[in-house]
C-alpha cells in the first residue's frame, strides 16, 4: 500500500525562557485536552532538574498536540505489518518546503515575522517531523517468525503523526522552543502559558529520590513514597489487579526455556507476563503518579483515540543524530536498599555476580553486532560498560554502545538492524522470538516495542516500552477469557516462601467492567541456572512502581 505524501511544510518558531518548568507542566498547559480524552496529544519527557551529564540522557523533553491537517487529511498514519518500514522510508523521502536560506531571508525582509519566523534551531534533536510508536509485532516485518497467539488489546502496531504544534524543552539551557504551523498559533501557545497556573500547581506526591537524574548515592527509596518490597501494605496497591498467567504456568515456561538453553538453541531468553487492572483514575493522573514515583529519562505519555500509553522507561533502544548512533542496553536488576549502606551492598553484589555480568556482556555483544550491520567498520565501541543506574524500586546494570552510520543507510535501516531490543528478547534474537511466541500466552502488543520521534532531517530517538502501562476507556476490554487464558487477582496479604519476597499473590476473582482498563507487562531474563520461582517473583517485583502509581492516582 502506498501512502499519499505531501511536502513537509515548515514550522514557525519562538523561544521563551523555560523558567524551570517540567515537560509535564508545559504539556498540561499547552496540549493536554481536558474535555476530550480521545484527542491526540504526546509527551516525551526527561525529568528535571537534570544531573551531571545532561547531554547523555535527560537534556530535552518534547510535547505536542493534534496532527496537522493538509487538504482536509489529518497527517496521521497506522500502517500494517509489512508496510511499516516502507512507510517510514516514504516519510523521510518527503521534501521540505522552504530552505534555511529562504527562512532567514524572509525573516530579515519582513520585520513582522522576526519574532515568529526564526530560522529552524538546528541544534535541537527534533525540529519537526513525526512522533509515534512501533509495536513488538514490527519484528514480524523484519524476520520470518511464527504467528500463533492473538493480541486482544486495541492499539495499532504502528502509529505516527506530524504535529501541528509542538514544544521542545532544553533543560540545560533553560529555553522553551515553541513551533507552530502558523504565526498566530505561536501567540496562542504563549497566551496559554501565560494563563496557566502550572508553576503553582504542586503534585500531591513527592518525587522519588531513586531516579538516575538525582544523586546516585542519595537515591535510596524514600520511605514516604514507597516502602521496602517485603513490607508493602495492602493499602498501597490498587484493589483490582489481575495476572493473566498462573505462577505454575510461568514457572513451567521458564523450565521449557531452560531446556532450549541446555539444548544449545539459545543462550538467554526474556519471558514476560501480563497483568490487568481497573481504575477510576484518568490516564494523565496515572502518568503523573508514575513519573513522581519513578522518574525516568525516556518517559512518555500518548493520548490517542485507542487509549493512552503511559511509560516511565529507563532504556533507550537507539538514537541517531548527525549519523552518530547509540544504543543503551539494560540487563541485570536488583532491588533498592532501605538505607544507603544496604543500597551500596546491593550494587556491589550486582557488579560481582558472575551470572549477571555474563548475561549483560552477552547482550552488549548482541547490540554491537546489530549496530555493526549498518555502522562503519571499526566505529562501533562500548563507551560505557557495566554502569549502575538507580531508579525508585530497582537498580540496573547499563552499558552504552556507539557507532557511525554508513552513508548508504538511514534511520529506517537502523531500526531494521536493531529492532526489537535484544534485552527484551534474548540471544540469539530470532530464535528467542520464536520461543517467546511459543511460551507466552498472548502477543506482546506495544509492550517491548518502541516509541519516540523521527525528525525530518533523519534524526531518530526511540526508547524500549518497558515500565509501561496501556490504558483503555472501553468498557469490558481485555476482560474476556478464551481457551486456557485465566484471570487471576493480585492481592498482597498472602505469604509465600520465595527467597525473593514480593507482596503480590494470586486468587481468582472476576474483574469489574465498570472501570477503565489498564494493562502492564513485566518479565525476567532466563539463563541456564535460573530458578523458576525466583524469576516469577523478580518479574512481579518490576510491576510494583506501576501498581503503586495506579493506587496513588485514585487518591
Amino acid at each position: 500500500m502506498r501512502f499519499e505524501m505531501k511536502p513537509i511544510q515548515p514550522w514557525y518558531w519562538r523561544s521563551l525562557p523555560l523558567a524551570q518548568r517540567t515537560g509535564s507542566e508545559v504539556f498540561a498547559a499547552l496540549f493536554r485536552p481536558d474535555a476530550n480524552p480521545e484527542a491526540i496529544a504526546t509527551l516525551l519527557e526527561s525529568p528535571a532538574p537534570i544531573s551531571e551529564d545532561p547531554s547523555q540522557l535527560a537534556r530535552y523533553s518534547i510535547c505536542a498536540g493534534v496532527p496537522r491537517i493538509i487538504d482536509g487529511q489529518p497527517q496521521l498514519w497506522t500502517p500494517s505489518v509489512g508496510e511499516i518500514l516502507p512507510f517510514l522510508q516514504q516519510l523521510l523521502r518527503r521534501k521540505r518546503v522552504g530552505s534555511r536560506e529562504e527562512e532567514s531571508r524572509e525573516a530579515s525582509q519582513n520585520p513582522k515575522l522576526t519574532d515568529s519566523r526564526l530560522p529552524t534551531p538546528d541544534s535541537l534533536p527534533f525540529t519537526g517531523g513525526w512522533l509515534g510508536w512501533l509495536g513488538y509485532d514490527l519484528a514480524w516485518e523484519i524476520e520470518k517468525l511464527p504467528y500463533v497467539k492473538s493480541d486482544p488489546l486495541p492499539f495499532p502496531v504502528a502509529y505516527w503523526y506530524e504535529p501541528e504544534r509542538f514544544a521542545v524543552l532544553d533543560h540545560l539551557e533553560q529555553i522553551l522552543w515553541l513551533a507552530a504551523s502558523a504565526p498566530q498559533q505561536l501567540d496562542e501557545l504563549q497566551e496559554r502559558l501565560d494563563r496557566s497556573k502550572v508553576k503553582s500547581q504542586k503534585l500531591a506526591l513527592e518525587p522519588s529520590e531513586g531516579s538516575k537524574v538525582g544523586s546516585q548515592e542519595s537515591g535510596v527509596r524514600s520511605q514516604k513514597n514507597v516502602s521496602t518490597i517485603s513490607s508493602t501494605r495492602h493499602s498501597q496497591l490498587p484493589t483490582h489487579n489481575f495476572l493473566l498467567t498462573h505462577q505454575e504456568k510461568y514457572e513451567t515456561a521458564v523450565r521449557r526455556a531452560k531446556k532450549y538453553i541446555q539444548a544449545g538453541d539459545i543462550f538467554q531468553a526474556n519471558l514476560s507476563l501480563r497483568f490487568e487492572s481497573s481504575t477510576i483514575a484518568s490516564s494523565w493522573q496515572i502518568y503523573q503518579a508514575l513519573q513522581q514515583i519513578n522518574p525516568s529519562p525516556f518517559a512518555s505519555y500518548w493520548q490517542t483515540p485507542w487509549g493512552a500509553v503511559i511509560s516511565c522507561s529507563p532504556e533507550r533502544l537507539v538514537q541517531l543524530r548527525d549519523r552518530q548512533v547509540q544504543t543503551r542496553p539494560i540487563a541485570g536488576t536488583r532491588s533498592r536498599g532501605a538505607a544507603p549502606a544496604q543500597d551500596r551492598d546491593l550494587a556491589r553484589e550486582l557488579l560481582s555476580n558472575t551470572k549477571e555480568i555474563a548475561e549483560h556482556i552477552m547482550l552488549v555483544d548482541l547490540e554491537r553486532n546489530d549496530l555493526g550491520r549498518v555502522c562503519e567498520w571499526g566505529s562501533v565501541v562500548v563507551d560505557e560498560l557495566l554502569v549502575i543506574e538507580r531508579y525508585s524500586h530497582v537498580m540496573h546494570l547499563v552499558s552504552n554502545v556507539t557507532g557511525t552510520l554508513k552513508p548508504e543507510y538511514n534511520a529506517i535501516d537502523l531500526i531494521r538492524a536493531v529492532f526489537p531490543g535484544g534485552t527484551i528478547t534474548g540471544c540469539p534474537k530470532v530464535r528467542c522470538m520464536e520461543i517467546i511466541e511459543e511460551l507466552e500466552p498472548v502477543r506482546r502488543s506495544l509492550f517491548y516495542g518502541s516509541c519516540g520521534y523521527l525528525d525530518w532531517r533523519g534524526n531518530l530517538d526511540l526508547n524500549i516500552l518497558i515500565r509501561t502501562l496501556l490504558y483503555s476507556r472501553e468498557q469490558g476490554a481485555g476482560s474476556r477469557e478464551s481457551g486456557e487464558k485465566k484471570i487471576l487477582r493480585v492481592s498482597c496479604h498472602a505469604s509465600h516462601t520465595s527467597h525473593t519476597p514480593h507482596p503480590l499473590h494470586d486468587s481468582r476473582l472476576p474483574i469489574p467492567d465498570s472501570r477503565n482498563k489498564v494493562w502492564g507487562q513485566v518479565g525476567a531474563g532466563i539463563v541456564a541456572d535460573s530458578e523458576p520461582e525466583r524469576e516469577w517473583y523478580e518479574s512481579l517485583h518490576k510491576a510494583q512502581a506501576q501498581l503503586i502509581a495506579l493506587k496513588k492516582a485514585e487518591e
